[in-house]
């Protein structure tokens, strides 16, 4: 799920389903900017996370916003499928 990006060796990255992300926001009830409150990320990234089917972030971000929709990580990871379109 994860790749280790040249560069900086501390940085992971993830690859986000972005329809799966709204789709767990909106059964939330959630807004974009309170699902970046809660998991302490900018709407910003919520917002361009979604636009995408399968977009890159840091695995912390994934994770920080699994945990806010009370998900695993898995449950917002774009597919092996997504990844190659």
């Amino acid at each position: 799920m994860a790749t280790r990006p040249t560069g900086n060796p501390d940085r992971w990255t993830a690859v986000v389903d972005g329809q799966r992300l709204r789709e767990l926001r909106r059964q939330q009830a959630l807004s974009q900017v309170e699902l970046a409150k809660l998991a302490g990320v900018s709407a910003h990234t919520v917002s361009k996370l979604e636009r995408q089917p399968a977009s890159c972030c840091r695995s912390r971000t994934l994770a920080r916003l699994a945990g806010a929709l009370g998900e695993s990580p898995s449950a917002i990871a774009a597919s092996m499928a997504q990844r190659s379109d």
